[in-house]
């Protein structure tokens, strides 16, 4: 009992939280500065839904867009969310930021979900689990007095981190599972000939990659058959450190080949984000302490060549 006791009131996966916020912050700030042009046919009301449209959808989560056409009044909520994006990605602003970051972009992609890729709504999701993560205990910039809630006990704080964490990870392997599930009980999924009608869909498609992944009848079958396998081996792996690594390599891979092949930067941009939270604090130093020796190897090694060429010179003179 005092093993767990311990386990549950100690912060874990600081490291990894704290990337999470910069890659969730970075992919949002991305999504305000590419829409940036169009921001006014994509949110506002002389955009492509009007907020008498809008107003007349049934929401889950109302958008404050919505509530005046005025262009001053856009302008403000845009400029506020993508600056409260900023902050959150550094890290400077504790939980009151953190809310309000979520809430803007929240309000930005319910005014018009038309545009999203699927990633928003896990990246959603996620954000509101993470307001009770620590996310800014590595690589934030902390200014005191910093704007936060009433001080809680520290036990509190640690219990509310780590099964905020443990939902992160459970919804992801929710997802997975049953999206290999769902892809189970698919008929092309089954005969192997899903990812070839997938290319054949011009939204979903790059005409470079189309034809390349295409000409190979056996890359088509092992791919698809790989994808289902991989979902649903994900929850299951997560329990071994050396399946944990290989797993999400795939996973990564799978998502950078989504991006690659059919566009969907964003939804593998967030999906590559959230996997980095399932390796722990000890795992990352040892990566890092890893690069770090391969940094000083690559040093000793330049610093013997270049020993070895002053020699050279001195006896040469």
């Amino acid at each position: 009992m005092n093993h767990f006791y311990n386990k549950l009131t100690t912060q874990n996966h600081l490291i990894g939280a704290s990337l999470l916020r910069i890659l969730f912050g970075i992919i949002i700030l991305y999504n305000y500065i590419v829409n940036y042009g169009m921001r006014h046919f994509f949110w506002h009301d002389s955009g492509v839904i009007s907020d008498e449209v809008y107003n007349s959808m049934y929401k889950v989560f109302f958008s404050p867009y919505g509530l005046n056409d005025s262009v001053l009044y856009f302008e403000i909520l845009y400029h506020s969310g993508f600056i409260f994006a900023l902050l959150f990605t550094i890290g400077f602003g504790g939980k009151i930021v953190h809310i309000l970051n979520y809430i803007f972009y929240l309000s930005l992609i319910s005014r018009n979900s038309l545009i999203s890729d699927g990633g928003d709504n896990i990246m959603s999701l996620c954000l509101l689990y993470m307001i009770f993560l620590n996310t800014t205990a590595y690589y934030s910039i902390k200014v005191k007095p910093q704007w936060s809630f009433p001080k809680i006990l520290p036990e509190v704080k640690s219990v509310l981190h780590n099964f905020a964490l443990l939902f992160i990870i459970v919804q992801i392997c929710i997802m997975y599972f049953f999206s290999g599930i769902f892809q189970v009980m698919g008929e092309k999924w089954n005969n192997g000939t899903a990812l070839y009608y997938i290319l054949q869909v011009d939204t979903f498609s790059k005409p470079f990659w189309e034809q390349i992944l295409t000409s190979n009848d056996y890359f088509i079958v092992l791919f698809t058959y790989a994808s289902i396998l991989v979902k649903l081996a994900f929850p299951f792996s997560l329990f071994n450190k050396w399946s944990k690594y290989v797993i999400v390599t795939l996973m990564m891979g799978f998502h950078l080949g989504i991006a690659i092949a059919m566009g969907l930067i964003t939804f593998s941009a967030i999906m590559i984000a959230i996997e980095v939270l399932v390796f722990s604090d000890k795992e990352y130093k040892k990566a890092f302490s890893f690069l770090n020796k391969l940094k000083f190897f690559k040093g000793s090694s330049q610093q013997k060549k270049q020993k070895g060429t002053t020699s050279l010179n001195k006896e040469v003179v």
